[in-house]
């Protein structure tokens, strides 16, 4: 099994922007040295709260030039938000100067505000997504390729630089039944769990995307499922609590900052309502419960060996990082524990 490491950014009024990219670069240098496999880095527009990352592209270059054989995710990439040309040649260049380490992991993310900054309808971006996926696929895979469809055309392109990875590594945040079911047909790998999908709502979810492959007569990809878990090592599982548990009311506060209705029908205003009620009363022991790995090493392990037997995920998307409030250097002590203590029993 691998391990990754999964970033979101946010910023505290109290913080600073450049800080906390540079605290991302040295985390990253650290996750490089331990054995990390990939960095997983999310793109989320004008919510500086909630995250610092509207270009992870420029951060994962960054990343690259600081790192040697850590792999360089995108989870997710906005793809209904960009010129799929432009992507794939953003995508390509990010192989070539990484020595082929990129990974193109996209998604259509859960908040309109990144939409309408960008004056694209939400309601449109499925469609967008589907086809944006297609475009950039083919750009990258082909020498000369030709596309036609109903958001997006080329005409004979040559795609330059050629990226060094034969085919392109692709994988799908899947958050909604509807994407499982997406990626499930096109027998894509997955990322998923975490807030979004925590375990109780993961199992049917993987059920869905089963389903879709059965369906589609295609097989489960090797590398089928990385699954997201919060994570943080510490002496026990009550100093862990100690450290984080601030850091993790910001995000959940952050979230409930973001939601929008689905519409202004009074159903929708209720549902949004409720969910926004359970963002913000949602309580520690509920999130170590279902969606974490909270304490010492062994206590950790012993998590996520149960989690991995139940989900079969082959890569562990770790994210210690949540709320950005932890404090940088017990991230630093609590990846070095993991990667110490935690990770030589999946070895």
């Amino acid at each position: 099994m691998k391990f990754d490491i999964f970033y979101q950014l946010p910023k505290d009024d109290s913080q600073d922007a450049t800080a906390r990219y540079q605290e991302l670069m040295a985390e990253a240098e650290l996750a490089d040295r331990l054995g990390f496999d990939t960095i997983w880095l999310a793109e989320v527009h004008f919510a500086p709260r909630f995250s610092l990352l509207p270009t992870p592209l420029l951060l994962l270059a960054a990343i690259a030039a600081r790192t040697t054989r850590l792999r360089l995710g995108l989870a997710v990439n906005l793809v209904p938000l960009h010129q799929p040309i432009r992507l794939a040649e953003e995508m390509a260049t990010l192989d070539v100067l990484s020595g082929g380490r990129a990974v193109f992991g996209v998604g259509r993310g859960a908040f309109p505000l990144n939409y309408r900054g960008y004056g694209v309808a939400m309601v449109e971006s499925r469609a967008r997504f589907e086809e944006g996926i297609e475009f950039v696929r083919e750009a990258l895979d082909q020498q000369r390729f030709s596309f036609e469809g109903q958001h997006f055309r080329a005409d004979r392109i040559e795609l330059v630089p050629r990226p060094l990875q034969q085919p392109f590594p692709l994988r799908v945040a899947a958050n909604s039944p509807e994407t499982f079911t997406y990626a499930g047909r096109h027998a894509y790998p997955i990322f998923a769990g975490g807030p979004v999908n925590p375990f109780p709502v993961l199992a049917d979810r993987l059920e869905v995307y089963e389903r879709a492959l059965k369906d589609s007569g295609l097989a489960r990809p090797e590398d089928w499922f990385a699954g997201l878990m919060l994570t943080f090592v510490g002496r026990d599982r009550a100093a862990v609590r100690a450290t984080i548990e601030h850091s993790l009311r910001h995000y959940f506060n952050s979230v409930a900052e973001l939601i929008e209705p689905e519409t202004l029908s009074l159903f929708h205003q209720a549902e949004f309502q409720r969910l926004r009620d359970r963002l913000l009363n949602i309580q520690y022991e509920t999130v170590e419960d279902i969606m974490a790995a909270y304490g010492d090493a062994a206590f950790c392990a012993d998590r996520i060996a149960v989690m991995r037997e139940r989900f079969k995920f082959t890569r562990l998307v770790c994210w210690f990082e949540t709320g950005g409030l932890s404090g940088h250097q017990n991230v630093l002590d609590s990846m070095r524990q993991f990667a110490d203590k935690v990770m030589p029993r999946f070895s």
